[in-house]
């Protein structure tokens, strides 16, 4: 028998190993799908009309390559690990190390292709369903077939063949490095207890809660400074954790009393030799965990309130600052009914930017200064007009301000994190080319959506308003009955105004709809890289798990002639394998909910519910994972 054949009689062999052609096959198919995805005709279409589509997926390809290198790199290590005996037998048997390297290097390549095969087949199919997917979250209506793509099977042939390659020749290297005996021993691992080092336990906890500490503080002000510092306390200081306070903890748990109790000394003694080894897989795992949860996490809060976000945007349907009559002619001819009409009289008074007090200045929504060349501004309307405004919006109407006072209206609302760096500016005093106004009052109202980014808006008395020499220009805000659709309405005002479009008027569909498209577009990448880092840590744990049930063979033999019974060593393997699965979950858990609490305090949301269903599908496919390995744990030691 040559080695071709000896090598395609393994392949065959596929029960042994078909969780590492699952992995395998499931990496490809993942990268494939998303090439596939990118190069879908319906999606091209949407970039042309959103223009991110392809560097978004570009640049998750890229993750989802680097990622597929190391998760096949690792399936590949806990696949060569278990054959180690069966390569010495071959030597035994008579074969050369060159032979045996060349043996490996097929059998490498050959599951190699078999994954590439299924994995390209079944990510056609997928790549459909995942395109009508991506087009429901972007909020598009598009057609779409099963269809091959050339290019991206190209692609992932030449990404995933070199990836094989790599593995395939590690993998022949590896009978050169070990001798005979040593194959032959490879399940039989010498177990040493670690040595406790108490102060590096502590300094690593230390580390984590000034991490979590920092995620308390406003980082905005110094984020390229505190936001790399807080990475490394956490990373360093989980690594630290997992290193040493495990061991430490493992340790005083042992000096108890019911460390004597059942089976709890077999099971603590398993964990204590184990744990040292497992430190830097249990470390990786948590922080992929954390950036898992709060990538998804955040993905999923950003796509839950889109209609809050592009409500405070935009709170009118319509805007228009000239062309009233035929604006609205346009308007009565569509499927649009106009359900409110606020009409207000706005003067925009020059300023400085040396007259712009401090707090002010410092928050960046109000950007009324030398904004693209432009000369600084302030919008004023008066309180009767204000009063207007807060009705129409359902806002609670702030007492009138007395002469040389003013109510700011908040064109976006302010946050936590501004709150705690710069000071409430009521109270502050401002000054124009007329007059100075202290303010007294400040609420979340956008005055129009017109000037919605551009100027600091300010309600004042009637008879302040009056005696401003500025000429008065009048906006009128709608409110539709459907403005989440379009039959061309907006098509026909921009041929309307022309060049003026632009400023004169603004409305909320177009905003609604491209932001929909773009945070739908993050939230399915978002949680396409979730879904693969899931899969990744649950089956790293898996393999890990098997390869230590492997080695546990024979100390499960000698638990059985002690006299524990089935049910006994099954509670073993469940607490064994459950520390391994919990230990980074729930740390890594608490990671991503300081990292979510800052986000929390950017949008100023309640990210509760949206995070809890995140977590809550996250929990349910690693629980899941935790059964199945259990189930394969317990099948090879009993």
């Amino acid at each position: 028998m040559n080695l071709f054949k000896l090598a395609f009689r393994n392949l065959k062999n596929i029960r042994q190993n078909v969780m590492y052609l699952g992995a395998v096959t499931f990496a490809i198919l993942i990268y494939y799908t998303f090439l596939a995805i990118r190069s879908n005709e319906a999606m091209l279409q949407a970039n042309e009309l959103y223009g991110k589509l392809g560097t978004v997926f570009t640049g998750s390809s890229v993750i989802l390559a680097l990622f597929s290198a190391i998760f096949i790199w690792y399936s590949s290590d806990f696949f060569l690990r278990r054959r180690k005996q069966e390569i010495g037998l071959y030597a035994l048997l008579g074969l050369e190390r060159q032979q045996i390297a060349k043996l490996l290097f097929l059998e490498t390549m050959g599951y190699g292709l078999i994954g590439l095969l299924i994995g390209v087949l079944l990510g056609t199919v997928a790549s459909k369903y995942f395109v009508q997917l991506l087009a429901y979250v972007m909020g598009m209506t598009i057609e779409t077939d099963f269809s091959i793509n050339a290019g991206a099977i190209g692609q992932t042939v030449v990404v995933f063949l070199t990836i094989f390659l790599v593995i395939a020749l590690r993998s022949a290297r590896t009978i050169y490095r070990f001798t005979l005996i040593e194959l032959f021993k490879a399940k039989q691992q010498v177990e040493t207890i670690p040595k406790v080092h108490p102060v590096l336990a502590v300094v690593s906890v230390l580390l984590i809660g000034t991490g979590y500490y920092l995620t308390g503080k406003p980082l905005l002000a110094h984020f390229t400074i505190v936001a790399p510092i807080l990475m490394v306390c956490i990373i360093v200081g989980t690594f630290g954790t997992m290193s040493y306070f495990t061991i430490f903890l493992l340790r005083v748990v042992s000096k108890r009393l019911r460390h004597y109790r059942g089976t709890n000394l077999i099971l603590h003694g398993q964990l204590i030799s184990r744990i040292k080894s497992n430190a830097v897989m249990l470390s990786t795992i948590t922080v992929i965990t954390a950036v898992t949860l709060t990538t998804v996490g955040t993905a999923t809060s950003i796509y839950y309130y889109i209609d809050r976000t592009v409500e405070e945007q935009m709170p009118y349907s319509l805007s228009v600052a000239s062309k009233q009559a035929e604006a609205e002619k346009l308007i009565r001819s569509s499927n649009q009914t106009i359900e409110s009409r606020t009409m207000v009289n706005v003067k925009n008074v020059n300023h400085t930017l040396e007259e712009l007090p401090n707090p002010l200045s410092f928050t960046t929504s109000y950007q009324t200064y030398a904004f693209d060349g432009e000369p600084g501004q302030f919008s004023y309307i008066s309180y009767s007009d204000y009063q207007k405004l807060a009705k129409s919006n359902g806002k609670r109407v702030l007492p009138e301000p007395a002469t040389g006072e003013a109510i700011v209206l908040e064109t976006f609302k302010g946050n936590d994190l501004l709150e705690e760096s710069v000071r409430s500016p009521i109270g502050v005093t401002f000054k124009d080319t007329h007059s100075s106004f202290r303010i007294t009052g400040a609420t979340n109202l956008p005055l129009t959506q017109l000037y919605a980014k551009k100027r600091l808006a300010f309600a004042v008395s009637d008879d302040a308003f009056a005696i401003m020499p500025e000429k008065a220009a009048m906006l009128t805000n709608y409110q539709f009955s459907d403005e989440r659709s379009d039959d061309g309405l907006i098509n026909r005002l921009e041929q309307l105004y022309g060049e003026k479009a632009e400023t004169e008027m603004a409305a909320y569909y177009p905003v609604y709809a491209m932001t929909t498209a773009t945070t739908g577009l993050l939230a399915f990448a978002a949680g396409f890289l979730g879904l693969v880092f899931l899969l990744a840590t649950g089956s790293i744990i898996y393999f890990k798990m098997l390869a230590e049930a492997e080695e546990s063979k024979q100390r499960f033999e000698i638990i059985q002639k002690i006299g524990v019974d089935q049910q006994e060593q099954t509670g073993i393997i469940r607490r064994s394998v459950g520390f391994m699965f919990v230990l980074p979950y729930l740390l890594g858990l608490v990671h991503s909910l300081f990292a979510m609490q800052v986000l929390q305090k950017l949008l100023n949301y309640d990210l509760r519910l949206p995070m809890s269903l995140a977590i809550g599908c996250y929990t349910i496919v690693y629980l899941l994972y935790y059964l199945v390995t259990v189930r394969a744990y317990r099948r090879i030691v009993i």
